[in-house]
């Protein structure tokens, strides 16, 4: 528990000291474009509610939040919920491992780039309670880091980091619901990927 409580502290420690660069940091070509997507899809398919599982600077959420949906986002870093907080998103500290919410609250979840920061049990937990927390028939977005090869690794800033191939990832999320796309980019020399997939509970 010792080492997972130092990740921990490490990765809250690290985005507490980012939050006002990553807000002020444009997305991602891809992430804008997947994020339009997802929310087109929401609007269409009549989705009242979304939770956003690592809320960070807001990005994301007030995108979400402008399209009449009812946001709710949640993140580990105090910092980055008090944000959020600032830019009117109804946000608060909760980890992916144990939501503090009812089983099927929302009716969609959408998380970018954080379940990738936990370790393979943790990991499984997350995908259990996104599973509990989201309606029957509700809409998933996923997306992480990945790699060619499974991997555990610790980056130049002290961040933990759990990188899945693609055949092992889409296994694990199984356990959420049914993939109903995946795709990949920005591929790194080193093996690296970004993954993405929508699934359906």
């Amino acid at each position: 528990m010792a080492i997972e409580g130092a990740r921990m502290k490490r990765l809250i420690e690290f985005y507490r000291d980012e939050v006002a660069d990553r807000a002020a940091r444009p997305l991602s070509e891809q992430r804008t474009r997947r994020l339009a997507s997802f929310v087109a899809h929401c609007t269409d398919s009549h989705v009242r509610s979304v939770l956003e599982i690592g809320a960070g600077a807001g990005r994301d959420g007030q995108v979400i939040a402008e399209q009449g949906l009812a946001y709710v986002g949640v993140d580990v870093t105090p910092a980055a919920v008090e944000h959020c907080r600032a830019l009117g998103l109804d946000a608060m500290v909760a980890s992916a491992t144990d939501l503090p919410f009812g089983s099927a609250t929302f009716d969609a979840c959408w998380t970018m780039s954080t379940l990738m920061h936990l370790t393979e049990a943790d990991f499984e937990l997350a995908l259990g309670e996104i599973h509990r927390v989201v309606c029957p028939g509700g809409l998933v977005e996923v997306g992480v880091w990945g790699h060619v090869s499974n991997l555990e690794r610790i980056d130049e800033n002290g961040r933990y980091f759990r990188q899945l191939s693609d055949e092992n990832l889409l296994a694990s999320l199984d356990r959420i619901g049914e993939v109903v796309a995946f795709d990949t980019w920005d591929p790194r020399p080193d093996g690296g990927r970004y993954q993405w997939a929508r699934i359906v509970r």
